[in-house]
């Protein structure tokens, strides 16, 4: 009896993302070898160029996407192919509704939940004891006490209930913060003490002492927090983004900050990164600039391919994938 045929797998990486070393085919291949036989049964190869990616697609069953790639291209090029992987938790830039419906798409998520937890700590922290305020005094020059208060007790509402935002929970609750979870759905959530629709964000904004954002970019949360949503916030509140760039018209987040509306901000997360170097939000007084950096750790990378090649061998046992993307839902 013939052999079964090898799984072929091939891995895109985009040779303008940031992170393409750490996806070397040396890389990879190290992480494969810690799952026991699977390496026999997958046939893996690698392109960062558009040729090589070419003569792979005509036979490949499986592509992971590293960075940018036109998948409705890649796609129609590819007669075998049945998953695609994205190695990343945003699938914001993925044609969902544009690919067969029978492909399969998966995602990175719930790899971020180690550095979501301490960044979000870090972020409240930072908030709550006037760091971004003293950083702009600190550039201005000038020398102004403040008087700050305890956190505990205070809400934070967290929008988005996902991976992220139960991370960003189990954070604000070790911080002894009320919690207010707001969710498409508003399903009650084990660590929140109210859970809303987002129907009832108004609301829950108009108590709020923080603003956690973690929500992925949809069309439906394209600029959900805009201006009248960040004019629901009482004035000292900060407000955090960890989620995607668009969902927070950050344009009014500045001047809501330049008129001293906002008690501060910390954005991990822009519309347009990188910001270039004229953007006026690095002057923006109380707003503090992340690089997009907040939920990376060396680790990321190997978590990524370690849950990738766990769902290649659920694959090969005709289980059901982990992470798969709901083209409906757009996540």
């Amino acid at each position: 009896m013939p052999a079964a045929k090898p799984l072929e797998v091939h891995i895109y990486t985009d040779p303008a993302f940031r992170q393409s070393p750490d996806f070397s085919a040396e890389r990879v291949r190290d992480i494969l070898d810690e799952f026991a036989g699977l390496a026999s049964r997958i046939a893996l190869s690698f392109s960062r160029d558009a040729a090589t990616l070419d003569a792979a697609l005509a036979t490949a069953d499986v592509l992971v996407v590293v960075g940018k790639l036109d998948l409705v291209d890649a796609v129609a090029r590819a007669p075998a192919l049945r998953w695609v992987h994205i190695t990343s938790a945003g699938v914001d830039r993925v044609p969902l509704a544009a690919l067969p419906a029978g492909l399969c798409v998966t995602n990175a998520r719930g790899n971020h939940e180690a550095r979501t937890f301490e960044f979000s700590l870090t972020a409240l922290l930072m908030l709550n004891n006037a760091v971004p305020a003293f950083v702009t005094q600190q550039i201005e020059r000038r020398w102004a006490q403040r008087a700050l208060e305890p956190i505990e007790g205070k809400r934070v509402v967290i929008l988005g209930m996902g991976a992220l935002g139960s991370s960003a929970a189990r954070a604000a609750r070790q911080l002894g913060l009320k919690i207010t979870g707001v969710s498409r759905s508003g399903q009650a959530h084990p660590l929140v003490d109210l859970s809303l629709p987002q129907t009832r964000l108004p609301d829950a904004l108009a108590e709020a002492d923080f603003l956690l954002i973690t929500l992925p970019l949809t069309a439906q949360t394209r600029c959900l927090v805009g201006a009248a949503e960040l004019a629901a916030l009482p004035s000292h509140a900060g407000v955090i983004n960890i989620g995607r760039g668009p969902v927070l018209d950050v344009a009014a987040l500045a001047r809501r900050l330049e008129a001293g509306q906002l008690g501060g901000a910390v954005l991990d997360v822009f519309p347009e990164e990188p910001l270039a170097p004229a953007s006026p939000y690095w002057r923006t007084p109380n707003l503090m600039v992340i690089p997009h950096s907040g939920l990376y750790d060396a680790d990321y990378v190997p978590r990524c391919l370690r849950s990738f090649f766990a769902n290649v061998t659920r694959y090969l046992a005709g289980e059901m994938l982990e992470n798969r993307v709901d083209s409906a839902l757009g996540y």
